[in-house]
């Protein structure tokens, strides 16, 4: 203002820019505009709704031997796809590129922890800069996205990969001497980003301590960047930090979007595909003002704005036209009408839950939900990662003799329940290391399960949580 080796160059979660070898078109256009838009938007907006991208679900991408790929230079794709700042977020962008070049001219090490809630621009803003060539040529870059990581130590293995360190052994011990000698070693200027870092959360917190030391050891020449929803993680979790100053890492934060900054963006893809009529003005400002008054989330903005003028178009559709009539006029303009209505089905609060929770609403779809909220209420999760609830759900299911969902399954049942505005998935990655986010409000919500014998004892049942 999204996935995941051998040490590689930098493949940011959610993949919004332009790689030097691989020009691909993997974020579809949110807006859904038109298809051409794809490339344009991403210089925008970190969008995670293609939910099988890179999916350990979807079929393997077979690329034939013959067809030559034609190879793109640094410097076409700096001048061209690069080089183009998220809309809203010049600030950051520059502040990140002052802290990164000040590190990498001086050759020192240090720290930085990125804070923003989901949809703020955090990873967007990030892969923007660390595809600028000064720094993918300056550092050794490794991205690690740590909701991947079965246990918060398992982390010192996946970065001895990533850089390709040899080690006498695969224990954790073995890792991480591993690590710290290539750190005491003469090496270039390495930059460790790890995503989503509060996952290494752990009882002594002794995992963040150690990495959060590393750029203070002697002649470490490593730069960490720390990114994470909570704003006062280092300080909250991490006390320790800020009693030594060596310590003690550098902040950003990236506060949700305004209302006004939610129309900028809006008008600026739209007039990128000379579509400025498509919202009236009314219900542009509409849909601006709620999303921030809620959320600041941009990528949920643009997601609403899809369905409402999806909606636009049935609307204008519905009705017996010929094939030739629409083809004359295919115009859509959205209406506040429409934005009201899109608006009210996903926020639409406790009489939209109770109707949603009644026998209509699909059984598989009520054990997801009725399993989300078993992991908040009793098994007191921070968050919700797909690959858990996944064994939540199947015992969940299993004890009530009903045949569960297979995980490919379960994602798609997930993103009807995002159309429905009940919750947000969120990432690109493998299914089981995707993140869900409850938007239902919780006590409405186990209020209209609770109606339902079947599902009410669901709710109680912790036998189904792991042990």
């Amino acid at each position: 203002m999204a996935g995941v080796q051998a040490t590689i160059k930098f493949r940011p979660r959610k993949k919004v820019y332009v790689d030097d070898d691989d020009v691909t078109n993997e974020n579809k256009d949110t807006l859904n505009i038109r298809k051409s838009s794809d490339r344009k938007l991403k210089r925008h907006i970190g969008h995670d709704l293609k939910k099988n991208n890179d999916d350990d679900c979807s079929p393997e991408k077979i690329t034939r031997k013959d067809s030559p790929v034609k190879k793109v230079s640094t410097v076409e794709i700096s001048e061209k796809e690069v080089l183009k700042p998220l809309t809203s977020r010049e600030n950051e962008i520059e502040w990140l590129d002052n802290f990164l070049s000040e590190h990498l001219e001086k050759e020192e090490s240090g720290s930085l922890y990125i804070s923003g809630q989901p949809g703020t621009g955090k990873t967007a803003s990030l892969s923007y800069i660390l595809n600028l060539p000064k720094f993918k040529e300056g550092y050794k870059q490794v991205y690690i996205n740590c909701t991947m990581m079965k246990s918060a130590a398992s982390i010192y293995s996946r970065i001895c990969k990533e850089l390709q360190l040899p080690t006498s052994g695969s224990t954790e011990k073995a890792c991480f001497s591993a690590i710290e000698k290539y750190l005491k070693k003469k090496h270039k200027m390495t930059l460790l980003v790890l995503d989503e870092i509060d996952q290494l959360d752990s009882k002594r917190q002794s995992v963040l301590y150690t990495i959060f030391e590393w750029p203070a050891m002697a002649g470490s020449r490593v730069v960490l960047v720390g990114v994470a929803n909570a704003l006062d993680l280092t300080q909250r979790a991490l006390p320790r930090l800020q009693a030594r100053c060596s310590l003690r890492p550098q902040t950003l934060h990236f506060a949700p979007y305004t209302k006004q900054q939610i129309i900028n963006i809006f008008t600026h893809v739209l007039a990128n595909e000379d579509k400025t009529n498509v919202f009236s003005p009314v219900a542009l400002q509409m849909l601006a003002a709620k999303i921030s008054a809620i959320s600041g989330d941009m990528r949920r903005a643009l997601d609403i704005g899809r369905r409402v003028i999806d909606l636009a178009k049935r609307t204008k559709f519905s009705d017996n036209q010929s094939i030739d009539n629409m083809m004359k006029d295919s115009t859509v303009t959205v209406e506040l009408k429409q934005v009201l209505e899109v608006l009210n089905d996903v926020y639409g609060g406790s009489k939209k839950i109770e109707s949603d929770a009644d026998d209509g609403f699909p059984l598989q779809q009520k054990l997801i939900l009725c399993s989300i909220m078993l992991m908040l209420t009793k098994g007191k999760v921070k968050e919700i990662v797909m690959g858990k609830l996944h064994d939540v759900y199947k015992k969940v299911a299993a004890a009530r003799n009903l045949a569960p969902l297979d995980l490919c399954e379960m994602c798609a049942a997930c993103t009807l329940l995002e159309a429905r505005g009940a919750l947000r998935v969120a990432g690109t990655g493998p299914a089981r290391g995707r993140r869900l986010r409850l938007h239902w409000d919780r006590a409405d919500l186990a209020a209209a399960l609770r109606d339902k014998p079947l599902l009410a004892a669901i709710l109680d049942d912790v036998s189904c949580l792991p042990s």
